[in-house]
């Protein structure tokens, strides 16, 4: 096993997501290293208030405060939609539950949501029994993605949301904040993303058997049956540059970036950086075609983060509904046979969130629900199993 801090910088990286398979042949997480796994409480009912730009805010946030500890590391993470699994060398652990702790109080008092912040040891997955593999996939020049296999992050998920362990897996309320939250990177230049086609929709996939002979078969397959329908990645990537709009200074999402950039400022600072932020909204699409601050809609497009492999193949695809409904009925079809289970979201906008530190980051997924949605289809058929 490894145990190197710099584990995951020195780890050769896939060039194409459809070589993940061989899981088997992936090293074992360092035995010193730890899960930081965060999710919104009670997401579902959130989004049914209509939360679901918050909801996409809080995982942003924690992610982009974690990343600013050492922006010049790769900081191995997997976006879910309504919460961030972080993989965390020992040295790291106490800065970043700080951090998480910190912005934990910022999202209570800026979205009213409560964020919970847990953490497993990797040992402790190990000596129950569990696997937990490690792959990175280098999406673009700027960002390199954690890949998770085997069934110890569910173990690991388990504990943290199970009320019986919570004084020992739990960052507890009264956690002593040493290391504030940095979100200096973190942007939200645009509003939801129409489809370039008709719909966008987020899947998870998980097959029903933990064994990864098995799983190097199931997935491999879907990811073939994908291109068969879809086309290639490329083909139905989420985001189109066409479709680019940019928020407005008043839009509910420009007020809450405005409030998270101010965040512990004085009452002076606040209401001079309310004016400038106004105005720097407002000039957003100027600096965008200039490409000073941040990529253009190509990079954003080179660096999304819409493909992913946690222990569930997390993808977020623009088709049109022919292609989604031939992709749902071979997905039940594979249920049927008792292979997966799945949960599936469809929209017509994908939602845009960008992370501009030194790896440039966009995370994506669709909106009024996505990944949180289908995640919660997904639960309902392990319930049924």
């Amino acid at each position: 096993m490894y145990s190197s801090r710099c584990f995951y910088e020195e780890l050769p990286a896939l060039s194409s997501f459809k070589e993940l398979a061989n899981f088997q042949t992936y090293p074992d997480a360092p035995n010193d290293w730890y899960l930081v796994i965060t999710d919104v409480v009670s997401s579902t009912k959130a989004i049914e208030q209509g939360k679901y730009k918050d909801i996409n805010f809080t995982g942003a946030l924690s992610l982009v405060s974690v990343i600013n500890l050492n922006p010049d590391l790769n900081c191995p993470f997997i976006f879910g939609g309504d919460g961030v699994t972080f993989l965390i060398s020992e040295d790291m652990l106490g800065d970043t539950l700080s951090v998480l702790a910190d912005n934990r109080r910022l999202i209570k008092e800026t979205f009213d949501l409560s964020l919970r912040v847990g953490y497993v040891a990797v040992k402790e997955i190990y000596q129950s029994g569990y696997q937990l593999k490690i792959g990175k996939y280098q999406v673009s020049t700027t960002y390199a993605q954690l890949l998770i296999f085997g069934n110890g992050i569910d173990y690991a998920e388990s504990l943290i949301k199970n009320p019986q362990y919570a004084d020992k897996y739990l960052v507890p309320n009264d956690y002593k904040i040493t290391k504030f939250a940095d979100y200096s990177g973190f942007q939200c230049p645009f509003e939801d993303v129409y489809s370039h086609k008709e719909e966008v929709i987020s899947i998870i996939i998980k097959t029903r058997n933990d064994n990864f002979a098995e799983q190097n078969l199931i997935y491999p397959e879907i990811l073939q049956k994908i291109e068969d329908i879809f086309g290639s990645f490329a083909a139905c990537h989420p985001l189109s540059e066409a479709q680019f709009r940019f928020i407005s200074s008043d839009s509910d999402r420009a007020k809450a970036l405005i409030k998270i950039r101010l965040d512990k400022k004085s009452q002076i600072s606040k209401y001079l950086g309310g004016v400038f932020g106004k105005f720097s909204i407002a000039l957003q699409p100027i600096y965008i075609k200039m490409n000073k601050f941040f990529g253009s809609p190509i990079d954003v497009l080179a660096s999304s983060d819409y493909k992913k492999f946690d222990g569930t193949l997390k993808l977020t695809l623009a088709c049109d509904r022919q292609q989604r409904e031939a992709f749902q009925k071979y997905l039940e079809e594979m249920t049927q046979e008792g292979k997966i289970y799945f949960g599936l979201h469809i929209s017509d906008r994908a939602l845009v969130t960008c992370l501009l530190v030194t790896k440039e980051v966009h995370l994506v997924d669709s909106a009024d629900g996505g990944y949180a949605l289908a995640a919660k289809q997904l639960k309902q058929q392990l319930a049924r199993a």
